[in-house]
């Protein structure tokens, strides 16, 4: 053999050697790519399918347990209708013998795949009244207590609550146990009871059914697809590393690194994307280049992150709209704790804050709706900022009146030091809202707030329809007839707040007030300024009376839940900005609420509104009584009338 030919041979059985391994390296690496595209698309496809059943689970559980209760209270009203409400005693043999009352308390409970459930009546006693098995009527279901025992609770339960609900487990025709599903609701005017009983999982069943079925061709598309193209670009490399040579062995093996990278490169783009939206960054997009299932894939993808990133705006507007009717701290416990939506609450200790703006209703009589919504929002619009700075839980507003307190959900150790702190400044922004008021023309406010800290049941409070985050107990009360006591422009207090918070403020004066329901008389404190990191202080008002010259006629209407309740006529002999000494004859008790009526020479009244409250009465000369009446709203021409009268210009 020549040496040409050796080498030549040598040389052909190198490019053979070459081809081959090139071919068999690139097959073994196709092969671990499509290994990995079958796993991830095993994987996609299953975790799809769990969560379409687990919500199919869900919302067809919950449109079951409607449909349960629509058929329950369907027929309870059906029934009451035909029996005759408020009748002593029925005669279950007649009863069974009619026909129509037959069909009405039977009906079976039917989904798209057929019979789910059945209804039945018995009495408050247990007792069987009509039931699809006839065997059964007559007999009191309590007997079955040992063999039922979580279907007899609930028929106890129902004998003392209506709308009663709930589930209890059986064994099927094949010794599989499963669950019922049960409501059963009072016949209104009767002693009988309908109970609506369903297999729930006759509703969501078939559905599963079809998820798992059709996730199953797309799975077994998918593997298809993936296969042939496996099978495919296999055929194109075994010719290219057959027919190439040397020149076409490289260009295969380039061509290999080439193909593996568009396959790769995305997958791991994709791997990278799963990554960040796994760590919340929904933003993620990867490039869609690759094959024609991988460009798919990267788009099915992106589609993906921007439906999340949809989905998380609307939650985020969900929870901002949610909080302008809740506050932030109720949302956020209600939105992070699923315990948070049970019914029921905790006792704890929390200071209370209530507000009202005095002579509001009397004020605003004569404004048209809409400019008294602009009146009153400019108010709560300021009052609420402030509360909420303050992290207060606004409770109710009622109108002009607020309830908020401080320290739940979420413990605060200073609730009694921030809940006054919080009154004051609600208090001082008030000459913001008047200077407002008056260059609207509109009237002169005053508001009296109140606090109080002491033990409350917190918690959700309502029903599973309709519920709020809410306080109740004896303090609520009895911050509210603190408030009726306060004056505008005064923040009292409670003597247990006033002991939480007496080195930080600044006592004005301590009244002894009289409650109802309430033995003896109770210490109230009058607060003017706090120190500490809050630093308000309320100004000082003019409280000194002028004497008048010539005392000025008026007329006090006395004033219970918003009624004129008597009249009692007089003389002002001493005014100032905020209060008048009134000399009368007639009836008038202390902390009542009196319109005063200027009235003119003629003993005509002058036009204008002036409201107060009397914080004193002390008998003098005769049947004559001095009254001392703090205002608590006066429009703003009065509020000129007065100071001319006292002598203050401008």
């Amino acid at each position: 053999m020549s040496i040409r030919t050796y080498l030549t041979l040598s040389y052909v059985a190198l490019i053979a050697l070459m081809c081959f391994g090139m071919w068999f390296m690139a097959d073994r690496y196709l092969d671990r790519l499509t290994e990995q595209a079958l796993t991830i698309s095993d994987q996609a496809v299953q975790q799809v399918t769990t969560a379409n059943l687990e919500l199919t689970n869900l919302v067809l559980t919950r449109v079951g347990e409607y449909v349960v209760k629509d058929k329950a209270e369907d027929v309870a009203r059906e029934l009451a209708y035909v029996l005759k409400a408020g009748h002593q005693n029925y005669d279950y043999a007649a009863l069974r013998r009619n026909p129509t009352i037959r069909k009405i308390a039977i009906q079976t409970i039917y989904t798209p795949q057929g019979q789910a459930g059945y209804t039945d009546l018995y009495d408050q006693r247990g007792y069987i009244l009509f039931h699809p098995d006839k065997a059964v009527e007559g007999r009191n279901q309590l007997a079955w207590e040992a063999q039922y025992p979580e279907t007899t609770e609930l028929i106890k339960r129902s004998f003392e609550q209506n709308n009663v609900a709930g589930y209890f487990t059986f064994f099927d025709e094949n010794k599989q146990e499963r669950k019922r599903y049960s409501v059963r609701v009072h016949v209104p005017g009767t002693p009988f009871i309908v109970a609506a009983i369903v297999n729930l999982d006759r509703f969501f069943q078939p559905t599963q059914e079809r998820i798992k079925a059709a996730n199953l061709e797309i799975l077994a598309r998918a593997r298809t697809e993936i296969e042939g193209h496996h099978q495919s670009v296999d055929r194109q490399i075994k010719l290219g590393g057959l027919l190439g040579g040397l020149a076409l062995s490289l260009c295969g093996i380039l061509g290999g690194l080439w193909f593996a990278a568009v396959i790769s490169r995305p997958i791991a783009r994709l791997r990278d994307g799963v990554r960040l939206v796994g760590e919340g960054d929904f933003s993620v997009a990867v490039p869609a280049k690759g094959v024609k299932e991988v460009i798919h894939l990267a788009h099915s993808f992106n589609q993906l992150g921007q439906q999340l990133t949809e989905y998380i705006e609307k939650r985020d507007f969900i929870r901002d709209t949610f909080g302008r009717y809740v506050t932030q701290e109720v949302v956020k416990k209600l939105l992070e704790d699923k315990k948070a939506l049970e019914m029921g609450g905790e006792t704890r200790e929390v200071s209370l804050l209530m507000s009202d703006l005095r002579g509001f209703t009397a004020l605003t009589a004569d404004m048209e709706p809409e400019q008294v919504i602009i009146f009153l929002n400019c108010y709560l619009s300021k009052m609420i900022e402030i509360l909420l700075d303050y992290r207060a839980i606004i409770d109710e507003i009622l109108g002009d009146g607020i309830l908020a307190f401080f320290g739940a959900p979420e413990p605060l150790e200073d609730h009694p030091l921030r809940a006054v702190a919080c009154a004051l400044e609600m208090q001082a922004a008030m000459d913001e809202i008047n200077f407002l008021n008056a260059a609207e023309g509109l009237p002169h406010l005053e508001m009296g707030i109140a606090v109080d800290t002491g033990a409350v049941v917190v918690g959700n409070i309502g029903s599973e329809r309709r519920a709020k985050y809410s306080v109740v107990g004896a303090h609520v009360n009895y911050t509210s007839r603190i408030e009726s006591f306060a004056v505008g422009g005064q923040v009292l207090i409670s003597a247990a707040a006033f002991q939480k918070v007496r080195d930080h403020v600044d006592l004005g004066e301590v009244l002894n007030a009289e409650m109802k329901g309430i033995p003896g008389q109770v210490k109230l404190y009058d607060i003017r300024g706090i120190a500490g990191p809050y630093n308000i202080q309320l100004k000082e008002r003019s409280e000194s009376l002028t004497l008048l010259p010539r005392p000025l006629q008026v007329q006090l209407q006395r004033i219970q839940d918003k009624i004129v309740i008597g009249t009692a006529t007089g003389v002002i002999t001493h005014l100032c900005e905020t209060r008048a000494a009134v000399r009368i004859a007639g009836e008038l008790g202390e902390w009542e609420d009196v319109r005063v009526i200027l009235l003119d020479e003629q003993m005509s009244p002058i036009p204008g509104k002036i409201y107060g409250k009397v914080t004193a009465v002390k008998p003098v000369d005769g049947d004559f009584r001095e009254a001392a009446v703090r205002f608590t709203s006066v429009a703003p021409d009065m509020y000129r009338l007065i100071r001319e009268a006292v002598g203050i210009s401008g």
